[in-house]
């Protein structure tokens, strides 16, 4: 894993490798937004270096918006359950 730190905030990243490609996923993000979308493009200059052929990340629809100008697109939807 990969910690992206920042003086208002971070991400942890890890590199996913599927049978067909290998991806960037952004496990962790946290602090002010602004410093988390200020590390997208570092990240996926990084991504590319170490061979990867995108990046995911699993969060609240939120980021959707967020992302969405930088071509972020929704893939799946996540489902959860507490007891």
């Amino acid at each position: 894993m990969q910690l992206w730190s920042g003086a208002n905030g971070c991400a942890v990243t890890e590199i996913v490798v599927y049978p067909n490609k290998k991806v960037l996923h952004v496990f962790l993000a946290g602090g002010k937004l602004e410093q988390i979308t200020d590390m997208h493009e570092d990240a996926v200059k990084w991504a590319k270096a170490q061979g990867c052929e995108g990046m995911t990340i699993v969060g609240r629809k939120g980021w959707k918006k967020v992302l969405g100008n930088d071509g972020w697109k929704e893939q799946h939807t996540v489902l959860g359950k507490e007891f």
